[in-house]
């Protein structure tokens, strides 16, 4: 057994897996859901195959010195603040036919909302509160996203509302979403039911800038971007966690136009 550890094999072998494990832990820390738990466990285990190999050998030693160099960026350098800024856009709210408040996930098991859901019905009830608009426009998420027994999202956010308020807003669905483009389209049929002519669009900082060109691609009313405040970071950048957290945002966000690219 020694004498196997120390061959070449064996060392490819605990490279492989090595790398795989970063590379995994990476990718499960950015949330997307192209890569999910299946994907790291794919990962890690063809990886130690993949060191076997001259060519996948190099591969895995250039996608980690590519994930060395950009968490050192985003730890000593000012990019994921200056990306994040340039991913937000951010616009003075108005009086509005409705406030569009997009889904930021939820834990099923405890039937909560995420941290960026409760931030955006925050938001959207704050421009309620002031007047802007009399009706909230919720996201329910399609089974293809949770297990069907999973709350949705919509429910959880409608259910809070009649908790706080006695004189709760009117508030519409948006069924069986996918993914923001998905939001889009399908608000776009809410409005010609409505005759919406301007509506208010908040979700994250971060996501701000893609979601509202998205609505404007589909819907005929002006879109105004108020985005809710970041709960889960700093957007500053003041400590390496915050920027640690950001960076996997901005890679989430860049994962999500890509994806956006090659289905349009």
């Amino acid at each position: 057994m020694q004498r196997f550890l120390s061959t070449p094999r064996a060392q490819a072998l605990a490279f492989g897996l090595l790398a795989g494990a970063l590379l995994a832990a990476a990718g499960v820390s950015i949330g997307y859901r192209g890569f999910g738990w299946l994907g790291a466990l794919l990962l890690v285990g063809l990886s130690p195959l993949l060191a076997l190999w001259p060519p996948g050998r190099a591969a895995l030693w250039t996608g980690l010195g590519a994930l060395a160099l950009l968490y050192a960026a985003a730890l000593f350098t000012p990019l994921v603040p200056r990306t994040l800024s340039a991913l937000t856009e951010a616009q003075a709210p108005a009086p509005a036919d409705a406030i569009i408040v997009l889904g930021g996930g939820l834990s099923c098991a405890e039937g909560t909302l995420e941290p960026a859901s409760a931030a955006r019905l925050s938001r959207g009830l704050d421009l309620w509160r002031a007047g802007y608009a009399d009706t909230l426009v919720f996201s329910s998420q399609s089974d293809v996203l949770t297990p069907p027994e999973c709350p949705r999202m919509s429910d959880l956010q409608a259910a809070q509302v009649r908790r706080w308020f006695d004189s709760p807003p009117r508030i519409l669905t948006l069924q069986n979403v996918t993914d923001t483009a998905d939001e889009a389209r399908r608000a776009a049929r809410l409005e010609a039911e409505h005759s919406w002519t301007r509506v208010l669009l908040v979700t994250s900082p971060s996501h701000s800038a893609r979601a509202a060109a998205l609505f404007r691609r589909e819907l005929k009313a002006e879109v105004r971007s108020v985005p809710a405040e970041e709960w889960r970071f700093s957007l500053s950048g003041e400590t390496a966690q915050g920027r640690l957290a950001g960076l996997n945002v901005v890679l989430y966000e860049g994962l999500s136009r890509v994806k956006a690219w090659l289905l349009h």
